[in-house]
């Protein structure tokens, strides 16, 4: 079974319950979060990780029983401060949202991705998926 909750730090000293479930789409008008288009950068895919775990944390608090996105005491800006001052805890997270969101662990994502490349026999490797999304964050660390 693949984690869907988690609980991170968003600031010194200030914890945050993440929960990832198909509920999250309901927030994303109310908040004002829109598609990635197909050509998204690499800066807004990490914004739109940002903007993922703020859905989460609103999700977890109102199916919480906290009260109402309303009464939320965060802001979507602290999930992207998040990203600029603590990248390495960043990456987990998105990591931790790549596995919520496919169902799959990190061991099994990488079997995949290491079978589609055998499946493309003769072509230049790609790097993984995981890979991808997290080395910008420990280089810059």
């Amino acid at each position: 079974m693949v984690p869907v909750r988690k609980t991170v730090n968003i600031k010194e000293g200030v914890a945050v319950d993440l929960l990832v479930t198909p509920h999250l789409a309901t927030y994303e008008e109310g908040a004002g979060i829109k598609p990635l288009p197909a050509s998204a950068t690499n800066t807004e895919v990490w914004e739109r990780y940002a903007d993922l775990m703020y859905l989460a944390a609103l999700n977890a608090w109102e199916l919480d029983g906290h009260g109402t996105a309303e009464d939320f005491p965060h802001t979507r800006g602290d999930f992207h401060a998040l990203m600029q001052s603590d990248p390495k805890a960043f990456a987990l997270t998105v990591r931790f949202f790549v596995c919520a969101l496919t169902g799959k662990t990190e061991k099994e994502l990488a079997a995949q991705e290491r079978k589609g490349g055998e499946e493309e026999a003769g072509e230049v490797k790609k790097k993984s998926f995981l890979y991808r999304l997290t080395h910008r964050s420990r280089r810059s660390s």
